[in-house]
């Protein structure tokens, strides 16, 4: 098996390449291809990251190898990174960052690779997009290649930070949570509470649970309060007291964690890479694993749930081949009506962004 990460000079992009080789995913007889710009300094950064990759794992270390044009990208699976990512905001004054922001710029990195994959690709590669907006590239990629092989990691990371803090807020480890965040990655997430289950919990006990911590009683209210509570912490973040923000994030509703924390990292100084990378490689895994499993991502909808033809977050069932099949889950009335808000809200982008 080959893997190849664009943009893998990025910081995005050289923690997955170490995650990769840290989990052996890949054999010494399996290629690693790591992808630069032949302009600017990424090609020749590239060399050396390659030297440090051998020299940090030595005899289990796969081939690696170097690609700075587009043409030259020849894997099984490819992991888009490349791109701008958001930075924070420090007038107070200003609207709080949004992926949204990258879309001009990163939409132009995106498609000389997509159109190159048409054009040279085998017609098997699995596309993993990270780049943001990760709604966006998923187009860029769909439109030029088999959608059902291109898969964004948006909502599937939002649904494991989900999972993450809505076990800490029930004193239980994250593995014994079952949850899923769909929509967007970004403002129009969509957490399905109505599909929230905790190993150990009776059906009664984990909607007693449920009740205590979710930030409202309706999923209708949801953007609101989500909007209200955000711009209060990063008003704090943008004061500079980033200790005093911190604790009003540990005390805030899960479902308002999921989309704050990434925020607050920025104000920080510090990126999510690590975790990003993290999630990746989960994902990789759960691909990989032989069984059919099912996860929300980013994926290019062509009316398969609820009659939806839009880029969005959605239940789908993965395999070593992309995403298969939607996988059919029932939400509550409020969750429809927030995913299909979502869904209108991300055609509407999609217009302005003339894709």
């Amino acid at each position: 098996m080959d893997i190849s990460i664009i943009g893998a000079n990025g910081s995005t992009g050289k923690h997955i390449a170490n995650r990769i080789l840290l989990e052996r995913i890949l054999l010494p007889t399996d290629r690693l291809q790591l992808v630069g710009r032949a302009k600017g300094s990424s090609g020749q950064a590239l060399y050396g990251f390659r030297q440090d990759l051998k020299d940090a794992f030595a005899e289990r270390c796969p081939i690696i190898d170097i690609a700075l044009h587009p043409e030259e990208v020849v894997a099984d699976i490819i992991i888009m990174t490349a791109g701008s990512t958001i930075q924070a905001h420090n007038n107070p004054d200003a609207p709080p960052p949004s992926r949204d922001e990258l879309a001009i710029y990163n939409q132009q990195i995106a498609i000389p690779y997509a159109e190159a994959l048409a054009k040279y690709g085998h017609g098997h590669e699995v596309v993993i997009v990270v780049t943001n907006p990760v709604e966006l590239i998923v187009v860029i990629f769909s439109q030029r290649y088999d959608r059902h092989r291109v898969v964004g990691m948006g909502a599937y990371q939002d649904s494991l930070r989900f999972r993450r803090e809505v076990a800490r807020s029930v004193n239980v480890s994250r593995e014994a949570v079952h949850a899923m965040v769909l929509g967007e990655h970004g403002d129009g997430i969509v957490p399905v509470w109505s599909g929230v289950t905790i190993q150990g919990f009776s059906d009664n006990e984990t909607q007693r649970a449920i009740r205590t911590v979710r930030s409202s009683i309706k999923s209708i209210d949801f953007p609101q309060t989500l909007l209200r509570m955000r711009n209060e912490i990063i008003k704090i973040a943008q004061k500079g007291d980033l200790a005093e923000a911190f604790q009003f994030f540990d005390k805030l509703p899960p479902d308002i964690r999921i989309m704050v924390g990434p925020f607050l990292t920025l104000f920080s100084g510090t990126k999510t890479d690590i975790a990003t990378a993290n999630a990746t490689i989960d994902f990789i895994k759960s691909m990989l694993s032989g069984k059919d499993t099912v996860i929300a991502a980013q994926v290019s909808l062509d009316r398969e749930f609820m009659n939806v033809t839009a880029p969005i977050g959605a239940p789908v069932i993965i395999s070593p081949k992309g995403w298969d099949a939607v996988y059919p889950i029932s939400l509550s009335d409020g969750e429809q009506y927030l995913f299909l808000e979502t869904a209108r809200s991300i055609q509407e982008k999609m217009q302005v962004w003339k894709v």
